[in-house]
């Protein structure tokens, strides 16, 4: 034999090895309680997205807008004042 065949045997050797290991492996037994319990997950899941009213999401976005719309509000104005304030400020460096 050569050592090409040797090696190929030996690579088959190896890939039956590792194949054979999934016959001796045997799948776990799942108890019953821990089944169900996983079956009823999907349940459970949408009772806690059911609580959160409709009402009080609309009331939140409601009020993330007001927010928005009160922070849009108070940069202008404060714009504008900072520009007269800047100008106050530095009104000395004018002179030179």
């Amino acid at each position: 034999m050569t050592t090409k065949e040797t090696d190929m045997n030996e690579e088959q050797h190896w890939i039956d090895d590792i194949t054979s290991v999934s016959e001796r492996i045997k799948t776990p037994q799942i108890p019953a309680h821990i089944l169900e319990r996983i079956q009823a997950i999907p349940s459970t899941i949408k009772s806690k997205v059911d609580l959160v009213p409709k009402r009080t999401i609309w009331l939140v976005a409601a009020s993330i807008a007001a927010l928005i719309a009160v922070n849009v509000y108070v940069s202008s104005s404060t714009s504008s004042a900072e520009d007269s304030f800047e100008e106050t400020y530095f009104s000395h460096l004018k002179q030179l």
